[in-house]
């Protein structure tokens, strides 16, 4: 939903508690050194020489992604910005905030200072000299109070990387699969991230259920189709719309040469990935296995970022 802001920590914390109570065997601090695949499985080799086998591999280990490589066959080259961004959330009692029902502020900034910074995620940083970066904006001291009153440890700055979409998310086998930021990672400025991440684990989650136990590959295959086009698209028109950002002379009188609207289309942002799933995978199933193309009906047919249908004007709310 456009309108529902869920802290990453807290969300983090559901999934956990979730995978808990559902007796799912969490190994933290171990370290995978190899991947592997049959006709009837799949599995990782671990540090130690353990052999984990499963159904399938499911890898969601992120932008910098070991798995990537191994199961699709590509390594796109990283999409440097050349660009960061600060970002920080706490307590509203700190400061006046609607996010979260008066919960929590959240206040990020995009910047161009990228000297030192490495691409680790969390990176402390100093308000502070956030504010610099402002200061000399017409509402810069009005800017610099809100951003004075963030809490010591509540600022982070890490660098803007991306990449292009990659051609498949399926291993040759059929039985190990990248979601999420290993699959498509994205910059920011869409705020569909975590979004299409969450999506990804939905779909083929359902896709398993429908599929059986029996026909993974199969599972795994559908999966990919029903994502792969939407997710694309949007992947592309974040890192589009980010360059935009950038390439925009702020300092013109025309309006038109400043991107001051953050598109929020219907078909991302109200779209129901799991009704879509359930009454998409036969369709999809019999179209791969007769060998003839499926058209997705979650994206736009030509590929291209749609952002005319925007729910808040829809809506009669401001963008």
């Amino acid at each position: 939903m456009h309108d529902t802001f869920v802290q990453r920590s807290g969300l983090l914390d559901l999934l956990y508690q979730t995978a808990k109570d559902c007796g799912v065997d969490l190994r933290f601090g171990v370290k995978v050194t190899g991947y592997w695949e049959s006709e009837d499985g799949a599995g990782i080799r671990l540090e130690n020489g353990d052999k984990v086998a499963a159904d399938c591999v499911i890898a969601a280990d992120g932008i910098h992604s070991r798995a990537r490589d191994i199961i699709t066959g590509e390594e796109p080259v990283p999409h440097e910005t050349g660009a960061a961004i600060y970002r920080s959330h706490f307590a509203a009692d700190i400061i006046a905030g609607t996010l979260g029902k008066g919960k929590y502020v959240f206040w990020a900034l995009p910047h161009r200072d990228v000297e030192g910074l490495s691409e680790v995620w969390l990176q402390p940083a100093d308000a502070l000299r956030a504010s610099e970066c402002v200061k000399d904006w017409p509402i810069g001291k009005k800017t610099t109070a809100i951003l004075s009153r963030t809490p010591p440890g509540s600022c982070w700055n890490h660098l803007l990387v991306s990449r292009r979409p990659l051609s498949t998310w399926v291993s040759k086998g059929g039985r190990m699969v990248v979601i999420g930021d290993a699959a498509h990672p994205m910059p920011p400025n869409l705020g569909q991230g975590a979004n299409q991440a969450i999506e990804d684990a939905a779909v083929l989650a359902i896709c398993l259920e429908l599929s059986g136990k029996g026909n993974i590959p199969l599972g795994l295959r559908v999966m990919q189709e029903l994502r792969h086009k939407r997710v694309s698209v949007i992947q592309n028109a974040a890192i589009d719309e980010m360059e935009k950002s950038f390439r925009a002379n702020w300092d013109a009188d025309q309006t038109e040469a400043k991107p001051n609207h953050v598109p929020h289309p219907v078909w991302v942002l109200r779209h129901d990935c799991i009704k879509h799933a359930y009454e998409e995978f036969q369709r999809v199933a019999d179209s791969y296995l007769n060998g003839r193309e499926y058209i997705p009906t979650n994206a736009p047919v030509d590929g291209v970022f749609d952002c005319g249908d925007d729910i808040f004007k829809s809506a009669g709310k401001p963008s």
